[in-house]
């Protein structure tokens, strides 16, 4: 396999620097060690920011609200709010994945598609690990050097974003979590892996605008929106007047709406490295 180059660009904000990390959540061993740009640019950044701090979903509260938005109260079912096929999807899903009917049933579809594409990939950790992703090397490495870290948003915003999506859309999304069959022009994940390996933005972000081109209504609440509402926070960031990390899911930075652009239609002077 070629140099790993993944995606980060550098921004020169006078007498200090930012740097814009896409990352990808699960990754293959080849794929590490991560390209020595991405290890300097850590180094003597003063400021690690990720999306959100996932220690916030392993406290009590937190686990309180996901109950709250992400299961059915009393007398109401999953089988209440999907189609007969859906349906019969899920159910041949959970059997594959020793998920017990009467569990699944009492939670909402977009929770419950979370749930399935964590077991589908824990079932593939023979080749894709959480541990290795971008950001998740990141966070553990800031925490033993005493980094200080930020977050774009809180872990109960990125519950919003898919608890406030319609029924019809978190069908959807479930309908994807237990799909056996890739949708037709949809590439397998060594593919998009790789297009993150020589640092093709555009073309990723591309799959994942693909992946959702039958709801694309989903890929602007989850990607676009919330793109434009982290804008403020970035800027903010990149004038803090030290250098800055700033690590974001690799499908949010490329494209006509990703980060990137934005930035770059802000008139700062991004340079991909």
């Amino acid at each position: 396999m070629s140099t790993v180059r993944g995606l980060m660009w550098t921004i020169h904000m006078g007498n200090h620097t930012g740097f814009l990390l896409g990352s990808i959540h699960c990754m293959r061993k080849d794929m590490h060690p991560l390209p020595s740009t991405m290890e300097q640019a850590f180094s003597v950044s003063s400021v690690i920011v990720f999306e959100a701090n996932t220690a916030e979903t392993e406290t009590p509260a937190f686990k309180r609200y996901v109950q709250a938005h992400g299961t059915y109260p009393p007398g109401d079912t999953l089988w209440n709010h999907l189609s007969p096929p859906t349906q019969q999807q899920v159910r041949e899903a959970l059997l594959r994945h020793q998920f017990p009917a009467h569990l699944a049933e009492t939670i909402r579809p977009w929770l419950l598609s979370t749930i399935l594409k964590d077991r589908s990939q824990e079932e593939d950790a023979a080749t894709l690990h959480h541990t290795l992703g971008v950001d998740a090397y990141f966070r553990k490495k800031a925490a033993r050097e005493g980094k200080q870290v930020r977050f774009l948003e809180c872990a109960t915003e990125q519950v919003d974003c898919f608890a406030t999506l319609s029924e019809r859309q978190q069908e959807f999304l479930l309908q994807d979590a237990v799909r056996q069959d890739r949708p037709e022009g949809e590439l397998p994940l060594d593919e998009v892996l790789d297009l993150w390996n020589v640092g093709e933005a555009d073309a990723l972000e591309a799959q994942y605008r693909q992946h959702h081109q039958e709801q694309m209504t989903i890929y602007e609440h989850i990607v676009i929106h919330r793109n434009r509402r982290w804008l403020p926070m970035l800027e903010e960031l990149l004038h803090l007047g030290e250098n800055v990390m700033i690590i974001v899911g690799g499908g949010h930075v490329g494209g006509p709406d990703g980060v990137v652009r934005l930035l770059t239609d802000k008139g700062y002077p991004l340079v991909q490295t």
